[in-house]
């Protein structure tokens, strides 16, 4: 069976999909840490980070970096976290989300977001998509 991720893909569970191309792409998450919280996913399902390709790697790390300048410039927040942990779903995702204090990267703070407050961020990072002309 797909993971909640692949499904969220393909539209068989509802989600926020900002990016997609080849090799991955890039969900709101339903439970944010703050707002603009976002996960990046390969495409192949593989359960941790380590075991991916060194291409589907390099690229994962490529678009993280573009949505962690895009959070950086959004959110104003003085840090961007970028971390992988898979403990509730085998299909790697790395979590990026801005941090205003360091309490932000506890997971017990994270509250579940609606459809409608994921469309609100999903539009400030389509236009940022927009004015920068996307990942390069």
């Amino acid at each position: 069976m797909s993971s909640v991720f692949t499904q969220i893909k393909t539209g068989k569970i509802p989600g926020v999909v900002l990016h997609e191309d080849s090799e991955c792409f890039v969900i709101l998450s339903n439970m944010p840490h703050n707002p603009g919280h976002l996960l990046v996913i390969p495409n192949k399902e593989v359960a941790d980070w380590y075991d991916l390709d060194p291409e589907t790697y390099s690229h994962l790390m490529l678009v993280a970096k573009y949505f962690g300048k895009a959070t950086k410039e959004i959110y104003k927040c003085p840090k961007v976290s970028l971390v992988s942990v898979g403990f509730d779903v085998p299909h790697v995702h790395i979590h990026v989300f801005s941090l205003f204090e360091i309490a932000d990267i506890d997971h017990e703070n994270a509250k579940p977001a609606s459809m409608d407050q994921r469309e609100i961020e999903a539009d400030k990072f389509r236009k940022y998509i927009s004015s920068t002309g996307g990942i390069k």
